[in-house]
């Protein structure tokens, strides 16, 4: 299950730096829901520290991969579902 986390978390963060560095947001991308590329940065280090408790899940078996993965998918449900807010009028 961490293996998933660390792949899941990469994905993200990729997803987030590339999303980062696009063009300026539209107006409802940036200004209602506030998706700025200085929000997708952060959504990215998150995901990259994420990341890292999943490594170190690999290395101590004491920490809880199944918390932790939980966390994280809340986390992912988040920011992808700043990509299913559409306009509408």
């Amino acid at each position: 299950m961490s293996a998933a986390g660390i792949v899941l978390s990469l994905i993200i963060s990729l997803v987030a730096v590339y999303r980062s560095r696009q063009a300026v947001p539209t107006y409802y991308e940036g200004e209602v829901y506030g998706m700025t590329p200085a929000v997708h940065r952060r959504y990215a280090l998150v995901s990259l520290c994420f990341m890292a408790a999943f490594a170190a899940s690999i290395a101590v078996r004491s920490i809880p991969v199944v918390p932790l993965l939980g966390g994280y998918v809340i986390f992912m449900v988040f920011y992808l579902s700043s990509f299913a807010r559409g306009y509408g009028e």
